[in-house]
């Protein structure tokens, strides 16, 4: 098996298709099967321009279905499947984004009448809660409306720090159960006492994608951690007063589990939101939560 196929690719084996494992403003890091490790690339500017009527602007050219999944003039993000000009002496050049199999968006908070792009090319997508002051089925079924037009991908519900379970908590997770019965499977469990990780464990499989969604703090890179067996991540606990992490990931990220899955770890979302809606709900401040004394 050649080392794109090792991360997922499913086509032709062919020179100059690569995948983007972390991306950086306009430059980003691939893994092809022309170099070993990772290689720099950039876009090829005219390959992402988009045009006005007879004015063109810098940046991804603008969908003509909302719907459509893999349009090849999308801009680049952590995930893609690429098409690049390989240079072995300096940066190598994407000229397209080749078609995406699932992807996950929501509103762009900066712009109410935009997507933002949070992760595309995964098999499974984690939504993932903790149980705390995170705890919020609003936010969930938000979510799952979201992930209701994923493409060919499962969303599954994650409920991380089952070992902070206290008594009455059983009621906060029987609701939840019967918002999502239907829509997702539910998964109850700790990194830190392995409650729940064989479930887990069902899903991370060699040349398959699982990516991470959800607040800052909620364990993902906690479980990422767990899964390579190994800190890859530095995490700090959670502070008891506040609930909130003082470590969070600020870029995504595709990592290669020693097993030979992926993982894409996004940053923590503080809003969850439709394009064209006002109504995001908040990492906090939303009915349904369960909160600590």
């Amino acid at each position: 098996m050649s080392r794109i196929e090792d991360f997922g690719w499913k086509g032709a084996v062919e020179p100059g298709v690569g995948r983007i494992v972390s991306a950086h403003g306009d430059y980003y890091h691939l893994v092809c099967n022309e170099a070993e490790g990772e290689i720099l690339a950039r876009k090829k500017k005219s390959a992402f321009a988009k045009r006005i009527g007879n004015v063109t602007q810098r940046g991804a050219l603008r969908r003509v279905e909302r719907g459509e999944i893999g349009d090849g003039a999308l801009a680049p993000t952590t995930g893609d499947f690429v098409r690049f000009r390989y240079n072995a002496h300096g940066e190598s050049m994407i000229t397209e984004v080749l078609p995406r199999f699932s992807r996950f968006e929501r509103k762009d908070p900066t712009a109410r009448r935009k997507s933002q792009t949070l992760a595309v090319n995964f098999d499974t997508l984690f939504i993932m809660m903790s149980l705390n002051e995170n705890f919020s089925i609003a936010r969930i079924e938000r979510y799952l409306d979201l992930a209701a037009d994923i493409g060919d991908a499962e969303a599954v519900v994650v409920v991380t720090k089952m070992d902070l379970r206290e008594d009455g908590d059983g009621e906060f997770l029987g609701a939840l159960d019967e918002a999502v019965a239907g829509r997702a499977r539910v998964l109850h469990i700790s990194s830190v006492t392995g409650e729940g990780m064989d479930d887990v464990s069902g899903y991370v499989k060699r040349g398959r994608t699982i990516a991470f969604i959800g607040s800052s703090g909620v364990g993902k890179s906690t479980l990422l951690n767990a899964l390579a067996g190994e800190d890859w991540m530095a995490t700090q606990e959670i502070q008891e007063w506040s609930g909130k992490g003082r470590h969070t990931t600020t870029s995504r990220e595709l990592a290669m589990l020693p097993c030979g899955a992926m993982i894409v770890d996004t940053p923590g979302i503080r809003e969850i939101g439709r394009v064209g809606e006002d109504d995001a709900i908040l990492a906090k401040g939303e009915s349904t939560h369960r909160y600590r004394k």
